[in-house]
């Protein structure tokens, strides 16, 4: 069974790691950086020497809305790009830190982000490594900031599947109308006949 390529932590991000722990001191993500770079295979290794993308490629800059912990290896950092930002398209996502580390890296198929209503992406960086909650001083757990849509979108589609079997039932009332009206006529036709 092969496993799925996911982000990867950066060499440069590993050095920004092992001296900030050596010099007790947290972690300090900044932000998240969305690119677009031509023909990005979001299926190719990462490389962890990768630096960051041009200036043309960059799209999007976002600081980290929400960070929390998963458990006492695994840590997360999230941003959220409402309606109003856009209109841009991304395949790459950077974590950089406020002295400009490309912390982690990944590759995405190609996502279209546009203005408008109820066009809201969600995006999470997840990083596991020895003792990260700890050393990242994140206290928060990620449970309580990750949104789960599940219970709104099952709501929806049964709402859906309701307003569906009506329509149909008002068809049916409809065609069974008509096909009387129809009969009517035909009768009446027949009479005059």
């Amino acid at each position: 069974m092969t496993q799925a390529i996911t982000g990867i932590m950066t060499n440069a991000g590993k050095g920004y790691i092992t001296a900030r722990a050596l010099e007790n001191k947290g972690l300090d993500v900044k932000e998240l950086v969305l690119a677009n770079v031509p023909n990005l295979n979001e299926s190719a290794q990462r490389n962890p020497n990768e630096k960051m993308p041009s200036a043309l490629q960059i799209v999007h800059r976002r600081d980290i809305d929400a960070k929390g912990y998963v458990d006492a290896n695994t840590v997360a950092w999230a941003v959220i790009l409402e309606q109003d930002v856009g209109d841009f398209d991304y395949n790459w996502i950077g974590l950089v830190t406020k002295d400009g580390t490309l912390l982690a890296i990944d590759y995405l198929p190609l996502q279209r982000k546009r203005q408008g209503v109820n066009n809201v992406h969600n995006r999470s960086f997840v990083l596991k490594f020895a003792a990260a909650a700890a050393l990242a001083r994140i206290t928060i757990p990620a449970q309580s900031w990750m949104f789960d849509y599940s219970p709104q979108i099952d709501a929806i589609n049964s709402k859906l599947v309701v307003v569906a079997i009506s329509q149909i039932d008002r068809m049916h009332y409809q065609i069974k109308q008509e096909l009387r009206l129809l009969d009517i006529e035909y009768t009446l036709q027949s009479m005059k006949d």
